[in-house]
């Protein structure tokens, strides 16, 4: 699917290519083959690349799925001349469509009137508040888990769902890590190729990047707290219900050892012969119980 918009700026909004959308780029701005090649399919890591007459980056950004609760990578390829950009992804996302829709309603937009490197950033800009955005859920989540966790006895259940928010953080997290270093590359191939005036743009992006890593690195370490002290939890009611069976075990004692005494095959037998032997064991077996009882209740065992 191709859409574009005829400003001062063109922009070229490719999802999922054919080959003909590649042939019609490659021959409006005399693209190499090799370039070519690298957009027909999404790439495996980050990159910025500066050619002669253009720039090309592959970038990723978050993308919440609310089915698997899980965020997935978008790639999106840039390739940015002097009056163009073109953008290239292999999947719809809605952040993008927002942006051009926008765009497209107001052809007077600030940025869609200066250079591409000014459209770059309000793409970006946008993509980083977007992913901060996306955050205000697992925000959502946590909270709801702290509540949980001092309102509910149900500590087991809460491993699940913890679990569940550390893998959504750990993967925003990993979307999130090559956005540096492509930023910073940016910041200092940007300036090479737009001029000096676009540093302090790029120079923002890296600043709401580290509001996004903040941001993640406060909600690691509040799941990480809130699993050590449901675990905590956990594992007191485990010990507790295994002091329980110590003590039921230790109180039963008695049940199991003295009648094997009375059964073994000897001689003599203390009150085998008694016509009330069978009440003086079961006496025997009380009196002991309630020593038994009486030294866990001095020892406030239970």
């Amino acid at each position: 699917m191709k859409k574009e918009i005829n400003s001062q700026i063109n922009w070229i909004d490719l999802v999922n290519p054919t080959d003909e959308d590649l042939n019609h780029l490659k021959q409006k701005y005399d693209l190499h083959e090799i370039l070519i090649s690298e957009l027909k399919e999404p790439s495996t890591r980050t990159k910025i690349e500066i050619y002669d007459r253009l720039m090309f980056i592959v970038y990723y950004l978050p993308n919440y799925n609310e089915e698997e609760q899980n965020p997935k990578a978008i790639e999106i390829d840039f390739l940015l001349t002097k009056d163009s950009i073109i953008t290239v992804r292999y999947q719809n996302y809605i952040m993008i469509d927002q942006i051009f829709d926008s765009l497209k309603n107001d052809l007077s937009n600030y940025y869609l009137n200066q250079t591409p490197a000014h459209l770059l950033y309000y793409i970006l800009e946008e993509g980083l508040t977007f992913s901060l955005r996306q955050l205000v859920h697992i925000h959502d989540k946590i909270q709801k888990i702290e509540d949980e966790l001092f309102e509910k006895e149900n500590h087991k259940e809460l491993i699940k769902k913890i679990a569940i928010i550390k893998r959504d953080v750990l993967n925003q997290r990993l979307i999130a890590r090559p956005q540096h270093p492509i930023l910073e590359s940016l910041k200092q191939k940007g300036v090479q190729f737009f001029g000096k005036d676009l540093e302090i743009y790029f120079n923002d992006l890296l600043g709401d990047y580290e509001k996004v890593w903040i941001n993640l690195d406060n909600l690691k370490e509040t799941i990480e707290s809130l699993e050590n002290t449901n675990n905590t939890f956990f594992e007191s009611k485990t010990n507790e219900i295994v002091k329980i069976l110590t003590i039921i075990t230790f109180i039963m004692f008695p049940f199991s050892v003295i009648p094997n005494m009375f059964g073994m095959n000897i001689d003599f037998i203390p009150f085998s012969t008694s016509l009330y032997g069978f009440w003086y064991v079961i006496a025997l077996i009380t009196f002991i119980t309630l020593i038994f009882l009486t030294i866990i209740k001095i020892k406030k065992w239970f």
